[in-house]
Order: structure tokens, then C-alpha cells, then sequence
């Protein structure tokens, strides 16, 4: 016994008292507590066993003593006490109540704790609270309409007996009822629980077991056992919840042999480990109210999978009738080890999680041999990675027939670079590619980042262009600048790809004046950052970090003549963030160069003393690196590069009001004309070739005002719209201060 004890949790204060006697220390008379008496025995009293007759009492405090018997409807009360039975049962309670707290029951040679001899309108009642029972052979057993319930209890039972059903378990039933419950933890060296039918009754009744926010382990066998004895029949209803914990030596959860009756339920409760049933059995598992049961079933006649709960397939299964009521069974195969499900029917309305490999036209098999009902949904593995070129579409469902319909989870499947749909042929459902080659959230995204630096150079590029015409109000000082701008583009790429940029920076620049033989000029340098998020739809998104640095000049005649020019070096830090349609994610980042220059020439002419109006022309050249960069999911994507070419035209038209501080207020209203040139900026997407094409005309319309508050300080704000091919821009602001030498 002292080898099962060391390997078992006994509290400190209980182990301190135990003694283990053998069945020769037993005294060979039980004394008696007679009908209807009363008796109390406390700590220190004389160690014996006892029997309770015809509705005696016993109240055993803090005292050690032998094995205790209550029959004919006796009540026995014990806290803090050792009892020991020997080779007999601990207490043998029948058709009366004990309620045990705090204490240690033992047998050396049968079962520490038994409800017994019940009939079928009486039987025993027993309530174990923060007590350890130990049994050779059983911990605490249940025989007909006895009913235990176990608070934060300890059992255990070992396995000297040779007789099965008195072999090893923690507890057993023989058609009777126990709730093992608050945190109580039931070990058996063969199986934790065994249910069966007690045969020495007229009337069978079914076995009740509750395993709630307890444990319950067999070390060598099941967790819950379900056995005939003598052939008989055996009911079992089975409910594990809360927290509970089942673990079986041998990998299995529960296992139920032929000619039995089981309803087994998890509710919110995790639990790892097979169920096996005998050819024979009857046996209906029900998961609900978010249980998961990870592992395999074999044999089982009926499936419940309702209210959020999942079953994960650890191999092939085949399982009879499933009705689904917003649960989940995940297959879980991977390439090379994809996996089976054969049900009989299928009926109500789940999810099944199938893993794929388009590429070598594998996956996980759903297979209903007779008929469907209900709507059902498949969450299919998406992958970055195509499907090979002239693969016969794959076959994830079949069924016998029905009026089920079967849908796909995000409504598409994002294999590679193209979309696929789930499409039923005959009464099978195949994945088949979407006309039209749609393409996937991750297409999209490396789509629309290749295409994103043209136009986060131009955002940038618009600061500065503010900045040069400050200079052409009359005050050609060097100075010190600062612009933060703002912009919102919706653009088209490649592929009919359209997403939204939204970009946001800061430019810092110093000038200095330059002596020329006609009119005035300025050259300066500038560094700035500004960040671009690109919203790509559905969850998939983009973002460029852009840091540059560039050099300029501006040169105005006395007639009024003057040219811009700039020149200016990117780096782009590029992040892809997929959200694929069965809602996992995948990432991907890459870093990139580009350099640009601009050239604006104009006049202005004055239409009266404050009126005046600047044609204007200007073109701009960008060449961006190509790259290529891969995101997590598979997909390998690549660009050739990113360039640009722009050409445009347009007016200006200013008035200019004197401030009664001596300083101007200059506003505005311009309008241009653009055209982009640049139609062959190709990108590969795992080899598919597309062309990001932004090339077409625009109209550019915008409106801003420049005070030139003191001779040294400028402020400056501009307000700015854009529409035309594959490209507008409902707003862009920028707004800044210089401040002159």
C-alpha cells in the first residue's frame, strides 16, 4: 500500500495519521451501535471497527478506527478522522447517509468507500469533502441506486484485486451514481472510472457519472471504462464539463465494450485523448458549449458537435450519424499525411477544417456515404503557394446525395496567386479556380505595394514645390524651412487591383542665395520622411516608410521668368500584412531605392497690381529598384521596377493683399493638366507576370494661401485635388512655416 500512497496526493495532515493495518489486526466483532442511539467518539478513543443498525447515529471526531458499517438507514458523520478498514471495505454505507470531511479512508484489501445493497426506491447517499479514500482494488464505488458525490477528494485504487471490476479503479458504478467535482482528482492504476451493471436486481438502471472541474486518470487503461458483467447490459450516462481532465494510460479517454448503452457529453471542458467502442455499443458523443476534444473515434454511433465546440482528427475516423449545430471537426492533415472523415450522414450546420496541397492535388477527404442536409461550411487551408499547371480540380467532399449544400469559409479560397470557389459536381464538391483569373489578398497586396512609390515620391514631392513658390513672392532670402503634409489617393494597379494610400510626412530643409547676372536665385537641400498606409481591402493591408534627402534650386528673371528644379533619393522600407480569406494572416518586407528629378519652368505676369497669373510647365522623371521578397504563406513575388514619367501644364492664378503690419497675403487658385507615361512597370507574382499600370491624363486643381507675417517669417497652406485614370485624390494638405536669414 505505501508504494500506491507515495505515487498519489495526500495531504500533510492526513498522511501524518494514517496506519495501515492488515486483516489480522482486525478485531474479529464489530461493536454496535443499536437502533435509534446516538454515540460520539473523539480523538484518543479506543481503536475498533463499527456497525450502525435501524437509525443510529455515529459522529466520529478527530478519532482512528477500523472499518465502518451503516445499514438500514443510520447516519454517519466523520471529520478529521483515519479509518482504516484492513481487508475489508473502509465504510460500507447501505441505505443510510455518511457525509465525511477532512478525513483519510483506507482499505489494504478491497474498497475504501462503497454504497451497497441499494434497492430500487432506496439506497445510499453518500458526501465526501476534502478527504483522500484509498482502496486495493477500488477507491470508491457506487453499486446500485447508491449515489457519492466528491468534493476536492483524492481516490485512489489500486490494483491488487484479480477481479476486474475491483482491479484498479479509482472508482467504480455498478448502476449507481457519482459526481466528481470542485477541483476532486481520481486516479485508478487501470482505469480511473469503470462503469457497469449490477446484476443481483430485478430492474436494470443506468450508471450516472459527473466529472466536473475534477480529474479522473487511469494509469495503465481508459480514463472511463463502460464494461459488461455476466453479459448483462450496461446503461451509461457520462457527463465531463468545466475544466474537467481525462487522461487515459493508454491514450484512451473512454472505451466501451459490446452490449453497452452510452451517452457521453463534454461541455466546456478540454480533453486530449481517443474514444474507443466496441461493434456492439450503442453510443452517442455530444460536444458542446466550446469543448474540444483532440484525438480519434472509433465505433461511435452518433456525433453532436454544437455551440462553438471541436473535435480535432488526430488520424483517420470513421464515425455514424453527425448532426452539427454550430461546431466544428478539424481534419488537420498536412502534406504527405493528409487525413479521412467517413460519416453515415451528416445533418444541421458546422464548419470542417480541411488542410490542402493544390499543388500535388492532395488534401483532406470528407466523406458522407449517405445523405446531406443542412448548409455546412469548409475552412480550407489558403496558401501562397499556385496550384500546378493542368491539375484536375480536387475532389474535399463526397457524398451519397441529399439536400445539404456546402460553402467555403471567407466565401473563396486563396491558393497561390489566383482565387478558387468551391463548386459542387454531381453530388461531390470540387475546388475549382474563379473565372476570370481573380486574384488573391496576397496579389493584391505585393500589387499594390510595387505600385506605391511613384506615388509617394509625388506626395513628397508636393511640399516642396510649396516651398519654391514661397520663394517667387518678392522675398529671395536664404532661410530655414519646415512643410507636413497629408494626402489621399485611390488608385488601380495591375490586375484590377484597387486599394487606398493615405500618406503623412515632414520635409526639413535651408537655403542660401545665389548670385546670377538676370534676376535672383536660391539653392538649399532637404530631408524628410513620410509613412503610406495602403488599404487593400477585406483585411489586407500595406505600408511604405519613405526617408529621402534631395537637393534644389529655383532661379526667377526680372521679367518674371523662373525654373524649379530639384533632385531627390529615396529609401523605401515596404511591409506586406495578408489577411487571406479563412482569416489567418501571412507577412512579407523588402527595401527598395529610387531617385527622381523635376524640372518646372513658368512666368508670371501681372494682370494688375495685385492680380497676377503664372503658366506653368513641368516634367518628372522617377526610377525606382526592382525587388523581390517573399511573404510567409509561400508566394514569391518580384518587380522589374517602378519608374515614372510625367509631363504637365497648367496656370496659376494669384492675389495679393497688403497687411496693415507691412507684411502680404498672397492666395491662390491653380489647375494643370498631367499625363503619365510609365505603362510597363511589370511585376511576377510566383512566376504569373502582371503590369502595374498607372499611365494615363488628370486634371490637378488647388487652392493656398501664403502670409509673409514679418520680413523673416512665412507661413504657407495649400489645399489640393486630383482625378483622372486609375488615379484620384479627394484631398492632399500641406502647411509649414520658413523663416529667413
Amino acid at each position: 500500500m505505501s508504494r500506491f500512497v507515495s505515487r498519489f496526493i495526500v495531504p500533510g495532515s492526513l498522511a501524518a495519521g494514517l496506519f495501515i493495518l492488515d486483516g489480522n489486526q482486525v478485531a474479529a466483532a464489530r461493536d454496535l451501535v443499536g437502533p435509534g442511539n446516538d454515540l460520539v467518539i473523539h480523538a484518543g478513543a479506543a481503536v475498533t471497527d463499527w456497525r450502525l443498525r435501524e437509525g443510529a447515529s455515529l459522529y466520529v471526531n478527530g478519532a482512528d478506527t477500523l472499518g465502518i458499517q451503516v445499514d438500514g438507514g443510520s447516519s454517519l458523520t466523520a471529520e478529521n478522522a483515519q479509518i482504516n478498514g484492513g481487508s475489508g471495505v473502509g465504510i460500507r454505507v447501505s441505505e443510510s447517509t455518511a457525509n465525511i470531511t477532512g478525513s483519510m479512508v483506507v482499505s489494504t484489501g478491497s474498497t475504501a468507500l462503497l454504497g451497497s445493497n441499494g434497492s430500487e426506491t432506496t439506497g445510499a447517499r453518500i458526501t465526501v469533502t476534502d478527504s483522500v479514500l484509498i482502496g486495493s482494488g477500488t477507491g470508491a464505488g457506487a453499486n446500485y441506486n447508491n449515489a457519492i458525490t466528491l468534493i476536492n477528494t483524492q481516490v485512489l485504487g489500486s490494483a491488487a484485486s484479480s477481479n476486474a471490476l475491483n482491479g484498479g479503479n479509482g472508482i467504480r458504478l455498478l448502476s449507481g451514481d457519482i459526481n466528481v467535482t470542485q477541483g476532486s482528482n481520481v486516479v485508478g492504476e487501470k482505469h480511473g472510472a469503470l462503469l457497469s451493471m449490477d446484476t443481483f436486481v430485478p430492474v436494470p438502471r443506468a450508471n450516472n457519472l459527473i466529472v466536473d472541474n475534477s480529474r479522473v486518470e487511469g494509469q495503465t487503461g481508459a480514463a472511463i471504462a463502460v464494461q459488461t458483467r455476466n453479459t448483462s447490459p450496461v446503461d451509461a450516462s457520462i457527463i465531463v464539463r468545466n475544466g474537467a481532465t481525462l487522461v487515459g494510460g493508454d491514450g484512451v479517454i473512454l472505451q466501451a465494450g459490446a452490449n453497452t448503452t452510452v451517452d457521453f457529453t463534454a461541455a466546456n471542458t478540454d480533453l486530449s485523448g481517443d474514444i474507443q467502442i466496441d461493434a456492439g455499443s450503442a453510443t452517442a458523443i455530444t460536444l458542446q458549449d466550446n469543448a474540444t476534444l483532440t484525438g480519434n473515434m472509433t465505433g461511435v454511433s452518433t456525433l453532436a458537435v454544437d455551440s462553438s465546440a471541436l473535435w480535432r482528427m488526430t488520424q483517420n475516423a470513421s464515425v455514424g450519424a453527425v448532426s452539427m449545430n454550430g461546431g466544428r471537426i478539424d481534419l488537420g492533415g498536412t502534406s504527405g499525411a493528409f487525413r479521412e472523415l467517413t460519416l453515415d450522414s451528416l445533418a444541421g450546420s458546422g464548419t470542417f477544417g480541411l488542410g490542402t496541397d493544390l499543388a500535388a492535388g492532395q488534401g483532406d477527404l470528407l466523406v458522407v456515404k449517405g445523405d446531406v442536409s443542412g448548409d455546412h461550411l469548409l475552412a480550407l487551408q489558403n496558401t501562397g503557394t499556385d496550384v500546378a499547371e493542368g491539375q484536375d480540380p480536387l475532389t474535399v467532399v463526397q457524398t451519397g446525395g441529399g439536400t445539404g449544400k456546402f460553402g467555403v469559409l471567407g466565401g473563396q479560397v486563396d491558393l497561390g496567386t489566383f482565387v478558387y470557389d468551391l463548386k459542387q459536381v454531381g453530388n461531390d464538391w470540387q475546388l475549382v479556380q474563379r473565372p476570370g483569373e481573380v486574384v488573391t489578398p496576397g496579389t493584391r497586396s505585393v500589387l499594390g505595394l510595387f505600385s506605391a512609390a511613384p506615388s509617394v515620391w509625388y506626395g513628397e514631392l508636393t511640399s516642396l514645390r510649396s516651398r519654391m513658390g514661397e520663394l517667387r513672392m518678392g522675398k529671395t532670402q536664404g532661410g530655414l524651412w519646415t512643410r507636413a503634409y497629408g494626402n489621399k489617393l485611390n488608385l488601380s494597379a495591375g490586375a484590377g487591383v484597387a486599394y487606398q494610400q493615405q500618406q503623412s510626412g515632414f520635409s526639413l530643409g535651408a537655403d542660401l542665395p545665389v548670385a546670377v547676372a538676370d534676376g535672383t536665385a536660391l539653392v538649399g537641400a532637404m530631408v524628410g520622411y513620410s509613412r503610406s498606409n495602403l488599404d487593400l481591402q477585406a483585411g489586407t493591408s500595406g505600408e511604405v516608410d519613405s526617408y529621402y534627402l534631395g537637393l534644389y534650386g529655383t532661379w526667377l528673371s526680372d521679367s518674371g521668368y523662373y525654373v524649379d528644379a530639384l533632385a531627390k533619393l529615396n529609401r523605401f522600407q515596404n511591409s506586406s500584412d495578408v489577411r487571406m480569406s479563412d482569416g489567418t494572416k501571412s507577412t512579407g518586407d523588402y527595401a527598395n531605392h529610387g531617385i527622381g528629378a523635376s524640372v518646372e519652368a513658368g512666368k508670371r505676369i501681372a494682370v494688375s497690381k495685385t492680380v497676377a497669373v503664372t503658366p506653368f510647365t513641368q516634367l518628372s522623371v522617377l526610377k525606382v529598384q526592382g525587388e523581390g521578397y517573399s511573404l510567409d504563406n509561400g508566394m514569391k513575388a518580384s518587380s522589374n521596377h517602378a519608374d515614372s514619367l510625367l509631363a504637365k501644364a497648367g496656370a496659376k492664378v494669384s492675389h495679393t493683399v497688403k497687411l496693415d503690419s507691412g507684411g502680404t497675403l498672397d492666395y491662390y487658385a491653380k489647375a494643370a493638366l498631367a499625363h503619365e507615361f510609365a505603362n510597363s512597370n511589370n511585376v511576377k507574382v510566383n512566376g504569373n507576370r502582371f503590369t502595374n499600370d498607372l499611365s494615363g491624363t488628370r486634371g490637378e486643381f488647388g487652392i493656398g494661401l501664403a502670409a509673409q507675417v514679418t520680413d523673416r517669417l512665412q507661413l504657407h497652406t495649400e489645399f489640393d485635388y486630383a482625378k483622372g485614370r486609375n488615379m484620384e485624390q479627394p484631398w492632399g494638405i500641406n502647411a509649414g512655416l520658413r523663416y529667413s536669414f
